[in-house]
Formats: C-alpha cells, sequence, structure tokens
C-alpha cells in the first residue's frame, strides 16, 4: 500500500542531499577529462604526485565547506564567512574572485562539453558564424548555445536544474566506473606505473610559463603542474552556493560535502594511477584535446567499443560543471546584493520561480561571449585565480569563526585541532592556509596571463565596490553587515504519533502545550493491516484527510508540519523512521490510565521503542 504524505509548500528548498553531492561533484568531477593531458604534459610521469597534493589541500577545503555550510546556511559560501569573520571589503574580494571563476566555469566546460559532442557528432564541424569577418569556430557556437540551455533552464527554477544535475551525474559516474573497471584489469601494468613516477616534470620548455630562473626546466614545469592540478579540483563551493535551497541542510550539507571529495579524490588519483600505469606519459601528453580517450582506445579487446562511451561521459559531466557554474554564478551575485557586497537590486528574487533571474539575464550574456572563441588553454589559465585568492580567505575565516564564534551551533564539527593560548586551531584548517597559500603564490609566479588578467578583474572589482558604496553613503569597511549572519539554530524533527480515530483536538491541544515551534512535526499514523484491501485504502485515505486537517490547522499557529500515512506493522515502520534519520525522535501522547489498561499491546510497543531508542522518545501529556 502507497504511503501518502504531504509537506509545507516550499518552492526554496528543493534539494536533497544527493542534488546538493551532485552539484559539488558536477563541478569538480569533470576536470579530470579536461587536465588529465595537459597535467601530464607538465608534470611527466609524476603526473599521480601533482594530483596527490593537490587532493590534499582540497580535502582541507572541503572540510572547512562542510563545516562552515550548514552552520552558516546562505546562498554565497565564502563570503558569507568573511563577512561574519572579518568586514564588508574583505567579504567583497573573496565574492568577487569566486565570481571570476564562475564565469570561467561556465564557459570552459561548456566548451570542453561542445568538443566531446562535436567529436561523436561531427556534423557539428559546418556550425562556424563568420561576425564581422572572424570567423567563429563550430566548438565555440555550439558552447554558447549549450550555455544559453542551461541559462534558460536555471531561470525557471532550482528544482528543475538540480533533477537534472543528479541525472547527469549518476549516469557520469556509472560510466566512470565501467571505464576505470576495464582499464585496471585489461590495460594496468605496475612495473612501467613504478619506472614512470619518479620522473618529475617534463623536460620541454613553454612559453606561457613564467619559469623560474634557479630551477631547472623540470622542477618549473612539475611546479607548474601542482597549480594545474589544483584547478582541476575547484567547485565544490558549489554546495555551499545552495545552501538556502538545500533540505535539512544541517544534515545534507556535511554529508554531501564529505562525499563530494572522497569521490572526487578517488576519480582523479584512479585515472592519473592508471594513465601512468597504462602508457607512455608522452602519449597521454601529447593527446591535449581528448586523454581519456587516447587511454580507453589502447584498451585491449574493449577500446575501439569503449571510446565512445568516454565522449559521452565526457560531455554529460563537463555539461553537467557547466550547470553547476550557472547555479553558483547566481547564487552568489545574488547574495553579494542581499549583503550590500553589490548593489542590491540584484538580490531580487522572481516572484513565479523563486529563483535569483538578474544575475542570470546580466552575466549570463557575458558567459555565452566567453565561450565564443572556443578557446579552451586562454579560459583555463584565468580559471583557478579567483577561486585559490578565495579559499585562502576561507580556511583564515574558518580558523577565526572557530575562536570567535564559539558558541554558534555547529552541525558538524571537523575533527582534530590543537589548543595553545585559549585558541582552538583545527589541523585541517592550517594545513588548508598553509596549501593554499602556497598554490596561489605559486599560480601568480608561473602564470603571468592569469596573474595580469585576474588581478584586472580584481582591481575594476574594487574601483566598482568603492563607487557602489560612495552613492549609497555606506562606510567602505563595515562589520554591520554580518549581524545578519545568524548560525543555524538546529531544529529536531520530531514524529508525533497520532492513532487512527484519535481526537484531533486533543491532539492539537496536546501539541500545542508539550511542543514549542523549534520542533520540525511530522503528525504520522501507522494502520495496521487487518482488513481488506479495499477497507484499508478507504481508512487510509481517511486518515490521510484527519491529518491534513490537523496540519493545516498547526500551521496557522506557527508551526512546520508535514505528515505521513503508512500501513505496516506499528513497531516497525516507527523503528525504521528512527533508523533511517527520517526524523530525530518520536513524541506519543499519553494515555489516560483507563485506556492504558486497554490497550496494553500498544503501550508495550511503546515500552519496546523506548528501550531501542534511548534519548529518541518524548512523553507529551494528555491536554483535552
Amino acid at each position: 500500500m502507497a504511503k501518502l504524505t504531504s509537506k509545507a509548500a516550499s518552492l526554496r528548498r528543493d534539494v536533497g542531499w544527493f542534488g546538493s553531492f551532485a552539484m559539488g561533484y558536477g563541478d569538480v568531477g569533470p576536470n579530470i577529462f579536461v587536465a588529465l593531458g595537459v597535467i601530464t604534459l607538465f608534470a611527466g610521469g609524476g603526473a599521480p604526485i601533482a594530483f596527490l597534493v593537490a587532493a590534499l589541500i582540497y580535502i582541507c577545503v572541503g572540510a572547512a565547506y562542510a563545516e562552515l555550510a550548514p552552520t552558516y546556511p546562505y546562498a554565497g559560501g565564502v563570503h558569507v564567512y568573511a563577512l561574519k569573520a572579518s568586514n564588508t571589503l574583505v567579504g567583497f574580494i573573496s565574492g568577487w574572485g569566486m565570481m571570476l571563476s564562475y564565469l570561467l566555469c561556465i564557459s570552459l566546460f561548456s566548451v570542453a562539453a561542445a568538443g566531446y559532442l562535436t567529436y561523436q557528432l561531427p556534423i557539428l564541424n559546418y556550425a562556424s558564424i563568420t561576425v564581422m569577418g572572424y570567423e567563429l569556430p563550430p566548438v565555440g557556437v555550439v558552447a554558447s548555445i549549450l550555455t544559453l540551455i542551461l541559462l534558460i533552464l536555471n531561470y525557471v527554477g532550482i528544482r528543475y536544474s538540480a533533477f537534472f544535475l543528479s541525472a547527469l551525474v549518476l549516469l557520469g559516474l556509472s560510466i566512470e566506473a565501467a571505464i576505470l573497471a576495464a582499464g585496471y584489469i585489461l590495460k594496468f601494468r605496475p612495473e612501467l606505473f613504478i619506472s614512470q613516477i619518479t620522473k618529475l616534470g617534463g623536460d620541454i620548455f613553454h612559453s606561457d610559463v613564467s619559469y623560474l630562473p634557479w630551477l631547472n626546466i623540470q622542477t618549473n614545469n612539475f611546479l607548474y603542474a601542482i597549480t594545474l592540478a589544483m584547478s582541476s579540483f575547484i567547485g565544490i563551493e558549489s554546495i555551499a552556493q545552495a545552501a538556502e535551497e538545500t533540505r535539512r541542510p544541517q544534515k545534507a550539507i556535511p554529508k554531501s560535502a564529505k562525499a563530494t571529495v572522497a569521490t572526487v579524490t578517488a576519480s582523479a588519483l584512479l585515472f592519473t594511477i592508471l594513465a601512468t600505469g597504462s602508457l607512455d606519459w608522452r602519449i597521454i601528453a601529447s593527446s591535449l584535446q581528448n586523454p581519456v580517450s587516447t587511454l580507453v582506445n589502447s584498451y585491449p579487446l574493449l577500446g575501439q567499443w569503449m571510446t565512445p562511451i568516454v565522449s559521452i561521459a565526457a560531455f554529460i559531466l563537463c555539461y553537467a560543471s557547466s550547470n553547476t557554474g550557472v547555479i553558483g554564478l547566481s547564487r552568489i551575485v545574488s547574495s553579494m546584493g542581499r549583503f550590500n557586497l553589490l548593489p542590491r537590486w540584484l538580490h531580487n528574487i522572481h516572484p513565479r520561480f523563486r529563483t535569483p533571474t538578474r544575475p542570470l539575464t546580466i552575466l549570463g550574456p557575458i558567459a555565452i561571449l566567453l565561450a565564443l572563441p572556443g578557446d579552451i588553454p586562454f579560459l583555463a589559465s584565468l580559471y583557478a585565480f579567483g577561486a585559490l585568492l578565495s579559499y585562502v580567505i576561507l580556511t583564515y575565516c574558518f580558523i577565526k569563526l572557530r575562536n570567535v564564534a564559539v558558541e554558534d551551533y555547529r552541525p558538524w564539527k571537523v575533527p582534530g585541532s590543537i589548543k595553545y593560548r585559549g585558541l582552538e586551531i583545527p589541523v585541517l584548517g592550517l594545513l588548508g592556509l598553509v596549501g593554499t597559500s602556497a598554490a596561489f603564490t605559486l599560480f601568480l609566479i608561473f602564470h603571468a596571463a592569469g596573474r595580469n588578467i585576474g588581478l584586472a578583474w580584481m582591481a575594476a572589482g574594487l574601483a566598482s565596490y568603492v563607487i557602489a558604496r560612495k552613492l549609497s553613503k555606506m562606510k567602505l569597511i563595515s562589520r554591520d553587515e554580518s549581524l545578519q549572519i545568524a548560525p543555524m539554530g538546529y531544529k529536531m524533527k520530531v514524529a508525533v504519533l497520532v492513532r487512527p480515530y484519535e481526537d484531533l483536538d486533543v491532539v492539537k491541544s496536546t501539541i500545542y502545550h508539550g511542543c514549542d515551534r523549534r520542533f520540525l512535526l511530522k503528525l504520522v499514523s501507522v494502520v495496521e493491516a487487518n482488513g481488506s484491501d479495499a477497507d484499508l485504502e478507504n481508512l487510509q485515505k481517511r486518515v490521510a484527510e484527519d491529518l491534513q486537517g490537523l496540519a493545516d490547522s498547526l500551521k496557522g499557529e506557527g508551526y512546520e508540519v508535514e505528515y505521513k500515512v503508512v500501513v505496516g506493522d506499528f513497531e516497525a515502520e516507527v523503528s525504521k523512521m528512527l533508523d533511517t534519520g527520517e526524523v530525530d525522535m518520536i513524541a506519543y501522547i499519553q494515555r489516560r490510565t483507563g485506556k492504558a489498561v486497554i490497550e496494553k499491546g500498544h503501550e508495550q510497543q511503546i515500552h519496546r521503542i523506548m528501550t531501542a531508542y534511548p534519548g529518541k522518545t518524548m512523553s507529551l501529556r494528555r491536554v483535552g
């Protein structure tokens, strides 16, 4: 028999934990399809080591987000934490830098997705357009169309976008798993991996690298490869961007962040180890446009058959990554407007779709224009600047908030800390601050184009920030806005057990006197299967109608209420809700003395549940 459920109408919190995971993985996971070849080009046989160094830093960044995002579940991410820990100027710098990364994420991965799509559908290679004497390449034209589709999709709401992204990521992960399994079974050679892993750095001079004169070419190239590997891990902040649209963020965000870190780290390392142990690293390095396809094509027996699958997986995941860029860009701009870091007009939420549409209409065309040339090297050279700058600020704020916001409730706390002279320094936060600072310094040293354009972007942003604050007659550096950022107060989800045929006025009075509005209430009736199917269905519908009326009445009193009617064994169904985490506690209404004697079997079931789940049951004194 089907369950009957109802939830309070909400157009905002439409993203579950897997949707949140899909945003994080969708923004980071596809990077391997773009980065494997170019990182191997610079790192040589030491590509897995370059990825490992970047992965360790990424773990620290992911841990910071896993703690901060559910503590301060506001759309936007790092600039919210910077504003809370410091002031408006630091908040603006971190947010403006992340805006650049999101713009480039949209364009870069739309171009990458278009490249794999045109590989599978050669007819698209005729889609070039000439504008003012300049011929736009087919891949750029296709990428701009893909970007436009994503902008429209996100305009109509996060729910549709999150579902779309979850489906893409699930399919892409399945294909990735097949590629890895086949590769390690059919192609991987441990002796080749061991012979190549010690060859740190390629020996070719590259004009786009700012070499340090006191280091040899191989060492310079390997350090440059580490900065590129860091770029391949950018994106977990997408989970924080949709914090206000995530259901039960106090549980969903830590779970999705940890799952993203584990999955992305495993995927990146498994692919690079497989490539290093399957082919000469120079072959992978020479396949910048399609390194994973080159790897898979070398598989005996299955290579030629699986190569098209690689292109499909790469298209799916790259397009998903571009989609998370759209989500992140719109949410971060809207959030910065909300906290007066950008004009407040940008915070406007569409009355029908309940999404921040103005950032999409203003900045979306910029992403389309960036995609039109189809220039992956140019986009990739700029990608890491803003994100690495923001990560430095993030890890600093993570450490500071541990010490200045001690009383704030943290649904999940990163384990391991050093206590010294009254300070608490999380170990992963300290390692993250050192690691991100070192990576950002290396980026500034080796990436001349990224450094110059990135600094120009920041200068333009700071100028606009000063002008906007002056015109609004607000202080350039202020902490007033931080008062808007209150930590989450944890709301426990309590299942109130309502017997069929219960007096609903008594239930309402009992809840009103026994439960305050900090609880998220779930009215639950379990209908035991003792009659015919028709009788059960009629009873189930009648009980559902009663609970719906009770829920509506309680909502009028200011409660957040859902209801659920299920057919089954009472004790088993209640235990299932507690075991799965569907609710945090159950509450039962005490029976009158005479009733308790008559319904002794039911009271025994309640007693067994209380014994099996100590601390997860509460007794409500009957009122009325």
